[in-house]
């Protein structure tokens, strides 16, 4: 039986499969960090799991999206191999679709596997995929782009314009913090005005502003509180007024206790308007994809994702009397 086909062949029918396999899309970033040297181990560890392959190595996010609207009727899910990134040009076509996504962490950050418990090892990740557990989870959107972990305006935009896919593969999370630090220094402080659900307004004089969906993003963990099916965004604007206020801030990000620092502002909402006096940029999960002004709202359970199966909770046995 024809397992695998190449997207690159328009028009051609997807051969049938028994009822007892799962058809996927497959999308392995070539450019990621390691992929190249798994790819026929991951084609292999599906097959062997009885999933049909059908194979997409896509560098263009736009191009991932259209495949799965594409062929939306023809699989079963969809798997991504890379960062989050990738990943984000999935969740593109993934919305609306009912497809399940199944993560194989293989960039450098890997924020959303960690949020969801994915194991970083391959086979693992591949068991998890085939044992079909699913969660639904929330997403972002800002404008007409949708995330998975995070989208903000400021440092993290000029981190990406700045870091190279080449640095990414070879110096992995050291590569981002290395340039983070690098820019902190020359970026000046930027203004902008929030309105939460419509409601309550403020100005804040920041050098980053992120709306996070996740417990992680930029590889760290941003919260010990929250989820990413709570059906929240979190507010994190980071002004770095004064010399001391960089420690105060990076100290504020190792505790994850942010309401002592006081160059951080953090609040909680569904919907979040923020205008800047001139547009700027605005990167999520590392792509940057609009700019100002712009709403960033949740998107409540709008994409199930493979994960880890929760453990089997076995009551205790009653003691003899």
């Amino acid at each position: 039986m024809q397992t695998t086909q190449d997207l690159g062949h328009a028009g051609e029918a997807l051969p049938k499969t028994p009822v007892a396999r799962r058809r996927a899309l497959v999308f392995l970033n070539a450019k990621a960090r390691s992929v190249a040297p798994n790819v026929q181990r991951v084609l292999e560890a599906l097959r062997s799991r009885d999933i049909d392959v059908v194979r997409s190595v896509i560098r263009s996010r736009s191009a991932i999206a259209n495949a799965i609207r594409e062929h939306r009727d023809d699989v079963d899910c969809v798997i991504v191999g890379g960062g989050d990134g990738t990943l984000n040009g999935a969740l593109q076509g993934l919305v609306g679709t009912d497809l399940p996504l199944g993560l194989l962490p293989l960039g450098t950050a890997n924020d959303l596997a960690k949020t969801l418990g994915i194991p970083n090892d391959l086979d693992e990740a591949c068991d998890v995929i085939a044992q079909g557990h699913s969660r639904r989870i929330d997403v972002g959107r800002v404008n007409d782009a949708y995330f998975f972990n995070e989208a903000s305006v400021g440092l993290s935009v000029a981190l990406c314009r700045a870091l190279t896919s080449e640095a990414k593969a070879r110096f992995g999370i050291l590569a981002l913090l290395y340039n983070a630090v690098v820019l902190l220094f020359r970026m000046h402080r930027f203004r902008a005005h929030v309105r939460v659900d419509g409601g309550d307004e403020f100005d804040v004089k920041t050098l980053q502003l992120t709306l996070g969906n996740s417990r992680n993003f930029g590889g760290f963990v941003a919260s010990d509180e929250a989820e990413i099916d709570d059906r929240l965004l979190d507010f994190y604007s980071v002004g770095f007024e004064h010399g001391w206020t960089y420690f105060d801030a990076f100290r504020a990000l190792l505790q994850r206790r942010y309401d002592e620092a006081r160059s951080v502002h953090t609040t909680h909402g569904k919907r979040f308007e923020v205008r800047t006096h001139r547009p700027k940029r605005i990167e999520a999960d590392g792509e940057i994809v609009t700019a100002t002004p712009a709403v960033f709202e949740v998107v409540p359970r709008a994409v199930a994702v493979f994960v880890p199966a929760p453990p089997v909770e076995v009551p205790p046995v009653d003691a003899p009397v």
